[in-house]
Protein backbone atom coordinates (compact mmCIF):
# COMPACT_ATOMS: atom_id res chain seq x y z
CA UNK A 1 0.00 0.00 0.00
CA UNK A 2 0.82 3.41 -0.96
CA UNK A 3 1.85 6.31 2.19
CA UNK A 4 -0.54 8.52 2.19
CA UNK A 5 0.56 12.71 0.92
CA UNK A 6 2.67 14.20 3.00
CA UNK A 7 1.66 17.22 5.25
CA UNK A 8 2.89 20.27 4.90
CA UNK A 9 4.52 21.69 8.21
CA UNK A 10 2.49 24.51 9.07
CA UNK A 11 -0.68 22.60 8.55
CA UNK A 12 0.03 20.41 11.40
CA UNK A 13 1.26 22.99 13.87
CA UNK A 14 -1.78 23.84 15.94
CA UNK A 15 -1.42 20.00 16.75
CA UNK A 16 1.62 20.11 17.87
CA UNK A 17 1.35 23.40 19.76
CA UNK A 18 -1.33 21.65 21.59
CA UNK A 19 0.37 18.31 22.51
CA UNK A 20 3.14 20.25 23.52
CA UNK A 21 1.67 22.33 25.83
CA UNK A 22 -0.27 18.74 27.65
CA UNK A 23 3.05 17.00 27.34
CA UNK A 24 4.58 20.50 29.24
CA UNK A 25 1.94 20.49 31.86
CA UNK A 26 2.74 16.57 32.53
CA UNK A 27 6.01 17.34 33.26
CA UNK A 28 4.76 20.23 35.61
CA UNK A 29 2.87 17.37 37.83
CA UNK A 30 6.22 16.04 38.60
CA UNK A 31 7.37 19.20 40.54
CA UNK A 32 6.09 17.54 44.09
CA UNK A 33 4.99 21.40 45.05
CA UNK A 34 2.29 21.69 42.39
CA UNK A 35 1.49 18.00 42.68
CA UNK A 36 0.51 18.35 46.18
CA UNK A 37 -2.18 21.07 44.88
CA UNK A 38 -3.90 18.85 42.07
CA UNK A 39 -5.74 15.61 42.52
CA UNK A 40 -3.92 12.55 42.30
CA UNK A 41 -5.83 11.44 39.59
CA UNK A 42 -4.74 14.60 37.37
CA UNK A 43 -1.35 13.24 37.19
CA UNK A 44 -2.03 9.68 36.61
CA UNK A 45 -4.59 10.09 33.97
CA UNK A 46 -1.75 12.37 32.08
CA UNK A 47 0.60 9.67 32.86
CA UNK A 48 -1.62 6.79 31.12
CA UNK A 49 -2.04 9.38 28.09
CA UNK A 50 1.54 10.06 27.35
CA UNK A 51 2.26 7.05 25.36
CA UNK A 52 -0.59 7.28 23.34
CA UNK A 53 0.16 10.68 22.64
CA UNK A 54 3.73 10.20 21.81
CA UNK A 55 2.71 7.49 19.27
CA UNK A 56 0.03 8.95 17.99
CA UNK A 57 1.94 12.38 17.52
CA UNK A 58 5.18 9.99 15.52
CA UNK A 59 2.60 8.51 13.07
CA UNK A 60 1.40 12.50 12.24
CA UNK A 61 4.84 13.12 12.55
CA UNK A 62 5.77 10.67 9.78
CA UNK A 63 3.50 12.27 6.86
CA UNK A 64 4.84 15.60 7.47
CA UNK A 65 7.33 16.60 4.40
CA UNK A 66 9.84 19.29 5.87
CA UNK A 67 10.39 20.32 2.11
CA UNK A 68 13.97 20.10 0.64
CA UNK A 69 16.72 19.02 3.15
CA UNK A 70 20.28 17.70 3.32
CA UNK A 71 19.87 13.85 4.03
CA UNK A 72 23.69 13.77 5.43
CA UNK A 73 22.91 16.09 8.00
CA UNK A 74 21.55 14.89 11.36
CA UNK A 75 18.00 14.90 11.79
CA UNK A 76 17.69 17.61 14.72
CA UNK A 77 18.38 19.96 12.01
CA UNK A 78 16.32 18.56 9.17
CA UNK A 79 13.07 19.09 11.52
CA UNK A 80 11.76 22.23 10.11
CA UNK A 81 9.16 22.72 13.25
CA UNK A 82 9.62 24.49 16.00
CA UNK A 83 5.81 22.68 17.16
CA UNK A 84 7.47 19.68 16.46
CA UNK A 85 10.33 20.18 18.50
CA UNK A 86 8.49 21.59 21.45
CA UNK A 87 6.12 18.36 21.77
CA UNK A 88 8.77 15.65 21.57
CA UNK A 89 10.75 17.54 23.62
CA UNK A 90 8.68 17.89 26.34
CA UNK A 91 7.59 14.19 25.94
CA UNK A 92 11.09 13.06 26.67
CA UNK A 93 11.51 15.03 29.08
CA UNK A 94 8.59 13.41 30.78
CA UNK A 95 9.51 10.24 30.49
CA UNK A 96 13.14 11.26 32.09
CA UNK A 97 11.61 12.80 35.19
CA UNK A 98 9.61 9.84 36.21
CA UNK A 99 12.48 7.45 35.56
CA UNK A 100 15.06 9.80 37.42
CA UNK A 101 12.68 10.14 40.11
CA UNK A 102 11.87 6.72 40.79
CA UNK A 103 15.29 5.84 40.46
CA UNK A 104 16.03 8.44 42.52
CA UNK A 105 19.42 8.90 40.61
CA UNK A 106 21.17 12.05 38.76
CA UNK A 107 22.95 12.53 35.55
CA UNK A 108 25.91 14.74 36.24
CA UNK A 109 23.94 18.28 37.07
CA UNK A 110 21.20 16.83 35.86
CA UNK A 111 18.43 15.62 38.43
CA UNK A 112 14.53 16.88 38.40
CA UNK A 113 14.29 16.47 42.39
CA UNK A 114 15.43 19.54 44.27
CA UNK A 115 16.56 18.84 48.21
CA UNK A 116 13.49 19.09 50.31
CA UNK A 117 15.02 21.50 52.58
CA UNK A 118 15.55 24.17 49.84
CA UNK A 119 12.99 27.42 50.26
CA UNK A 120 9.86 27.01 47.52
CA UNK A 121 11.31 29.70 45.19
CA UNK A 122 14.36 27.47 45.26
CA UNK A 123 13.23 24.35 44.53
CA UNK A 124 10.72 25.60 41.52
CA UNK A 125 13.95 27.26 39.55
CA UNK A 126 15.96 24.15 40.11
CA UNK A 127 13.00 22.43 38.62
CA UNK A 128 12.07 24.71 35.73
CA UNK A 129 16.35 24.80 34.58
CA UNK A 130 16.12 20.56 34.90
CA UNK A 131 12.91 20.42 32.27
CA UNK A 132 12.90 24.19 30.11
CA UNK A 133 16.42 25.17 31.08
CA UNK A 134 17.50 21.52 29.28
CA UNK A 135 15.30 21.80 26.39
CA UNK A 136 18.20 21.68 24.16
CA UNK A 137 19.84 18.49 25.44
CA UNK A 138 16.56 16.82 25.70
CA UNK A 139 15.91 17.75 22.37
CA UNK A 140 18.70 16.05 20.88
CA UNK A 141 18.00 12.66 22.64
CA UNK A 142 14.79 12.87 20.89
CA UNK A 143 15.67 12.87 17.83
CA UNK A 144 18.66 10.75 18.10
CA UNK A 145 16.21 8.33 19.90
CA UNK A 146 12.19 8.85 20.04
CA UNK A 147 11.33 10.07 16.58
CA UNK A 148 13.55 7.29 14.79
CA UNK A 149 11.81 4.85 17.18
CA UNK A 150 8.14 6.32 16.45
CA UNK A 151 8.82 6.79 12.59
CA UNK A 152 9.14 2.99 12.48
CA UNK A 153 7.08 1.89 14.05
CA UNK A 154 4.21 4.19 12.70
CA UNK A 155 5.24 3.53 9.12
CA UNK A 156 3.04 0.85 8.63
CA UNK A 157 0.17 2.64 9.67
CA UNK A 158 0.60 5.70 7.23
CA UNK A 159 -0.71 3.82 4.41
CA UNK A 160 -4.44 3.04 5.76
CA UNK A 161 -7.11 5.51 6.00
CA UNK A 162 -5.92 8.58 8.80
CA UNK A 163 -8.66 7.99 11.40
CA UNK A 164 -8.00 4.14 11.58
CA UNK A 165 -3.63 4.77 11.30
CA UNK A 166 -4.48 7.14 14.16
CA UNK A 167 -6.66 5.19 16.39
CA UNK A 168 -4.36 1.68 15.98
CA UNK A 169 -1.59 4.80 17.11
CA UNK A 170 -3.18 4.99 20.33
CA UNK A 171 -3.95 1.42 20.76
CA UNK A 172 -0.05 1.11 20.38
CA UNK A 173 0.72 3.40 22.42
CA UNK A 174 -1.45 2.28 25.60
CA UNK A 175 0.20 -1.01 25.61
CA UNK A 176 3.83 0.43 25.05
CA UNK A 177 2.95 3.23 27.42
CA UNK A 178 2.42 0.49 30.45
CA UNK A 179 4.78 -1.52 30.17
CA UNK A 180 7.34 1.39 29.80
CA UNK A 181 6.10 3.23 33.02
CA UNK A 182 6.00 -0.03 34.87
CA UNK A 183 9.40 -0.45 33.96
CA UNK A 184 10.34 3.20 34.99
CA UNK A 185 8.34 3.45 38.09
CA UNK A 186 9.82 -0.09 39.31
CA UNK A 187 6.25 -1.58 39.60
CA UNK A 188 5.29 -5.43 38.91
CA UNK A 189 2.73 -4.77 35.73
CA UNK A 190 0.16 -6.55 37.34
CA UNK A 191 0.39 -3.93 40.49
CA UNK A 192 1.01 -1.06 38.20
CA UNK A 193 -2.24 -1.93 36.28
CA UNK A 194 -4.01 -2.43 39.72
CA UNK A 195 -2.96 0.92 40.92
CA UNK A 196 -4.15 2.54 37.53
CA UNK A 197 -7.89 0.90 38.41
CA UNK A 198 -8.05 2.07 41.89
CA UNK A 199 -6.85 5.70 41.34
CA UNK A 200 -9.90 5.54 38.48
CA UNK A 201 -12.13 3.97 40.55
CA UNK A 202 -11.82 6.56 43.62
CA UNK A 203 -12.12 9.46 40.89
CA UNK A 204 -13.62 8.17 37.49
CA UNK A 205 -14.52 11.45 36.08
CA UNK A 206 -10.88 13.07 36.17
CA UNK A 207 -9.45 9.98 35.70
CA UNK A 208 -11.12 9.12 32.36
CA UNK A 209 -12.07 12.79 31.35
CA UNK A 210 -8.41 13.75 30.72
CA UNK A 211 -7.13 10.84 29.60
CA UNK A 212 -9.69 10.92 27.10
CA UNK A 213 -9.39 14.37 26.26
CA UNK A 214 -5.64 14.53 26.31
CA UNK A 215 -5.47 12.11 24.04
CA UNK A 216 -8.53 11.89 21.38
CA UNK A 217 -9.21 15.68 21.66
CA UNK A 218 -5.64 16.00 19.85
CA UNK A 219 -6.68 12.83 17.51
CA UNK A 220 -9.74 14.64 16.08
CA UNK A 221 -7.63 18.35 15.71
CA UNK A 222 -4.76 16.10 14.06
CA UNK A 223 -7.26 14.09 12.05
CA UNK A 224 -9.01 17.65 10.58
CA UNK A 225 -5.40 19.64 9.49
CA UNK A 226 -4.08 16.33 8.32
CA UNK A 227 -7.27 15.90 6.13
CA UNK A 228 -6.93 19.24 5.02
CA UNK A 229 -4.40 19.07 2.96
CA UNK A 230 -5.10 15.15 1.80
CA UNK A 231 -8.00 17.28 0.03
Amino acid sequence: MVERPGIAPKRVAPYFLLVGLIHAFAVATRFDAFAAKIPPAVGVALMIGQFPLIVLSGYFEGRIDYGPTMADFPLWMRIKSAPVKIAFTFAFIYIACVALQTWNVSIGPIDPTPPTVWPLEKRAMWFAIFTAGMFFPFYLAATSLLIPLLRFLTRPLRSLPAAAGALIAIAAGGGIGVLVFSLVTNSKLKAFIAGIKQVFSDHPAIGLGITFASVFGPMIVGLILGKADDD
